[in-house]
């Protein structure tokens, strides 16, 4: 079997990416591989484009991603106690363009992430990350697949 040194498992938060970062977490363990865990929360910026609204966007923004880095901390403290290397990485930008680059930094052997199960015309409007990085990953991919109701 292939081993993984560098894992890189993304993850937006929902509980669908929770199930990926278990087996992230189970594949990390079992290799003694390095883990990263990555989250690109979505900027409130990219919703305001034409015009400056009188928000303060990054402050917004610096919260995003402050809430997010304490809910996956706490999230690894509960969950990955038994993984020695644990890196948490909160970065802004398109989705796929930035699993694609942080795989690259980080030389991942590997990305684990989640797919939504998204059909029809969801699939349609709302495109797909994991087929993006599938697409464009600089190492293999393994989805994992939502785990049934």
């Amino acid at each position: 079997m292939k081993k993984f040194n560098r894992i890189l498992a993304t993850t937006d938060l929902s509980p669908e990416a929770a199930s990926a970062l278990s087996y992230a977490g189970h594949l990390a363990r079992g290799q003694g591989s390095k883990l990263t865990i990555l989250n690109v929360p979505h900027s409130t910026s990219l919703l305001f484009t034409d015009f400056s609204p009188p928000l303060d966007m990054a402050n917004i923004d610096a919260q995003i991603e402050e809430s997010a880095r304490e809910t996956l901390t706490g999230w690894v403290r509960r969950h990955m106690r038994k993984i020695p290397d644990v890196k948490i990485i909160i970065r802004q930008g398109i989705t796929h363009e930035v699993i694609c680059q942080v795989a690259e930094e980080v030389k991942a052997s590997v990305i684990v992430m989640a797919t939504h199960g998204r059909k029809g015309l969801s699939h349609a409007l709302l495109g797909s990350v994991t087929e993006r990085v599938l697409r464009d990953a600089p190492c293999p991919v393994l989805v994992v697949k939502p785990p049934a109701p």
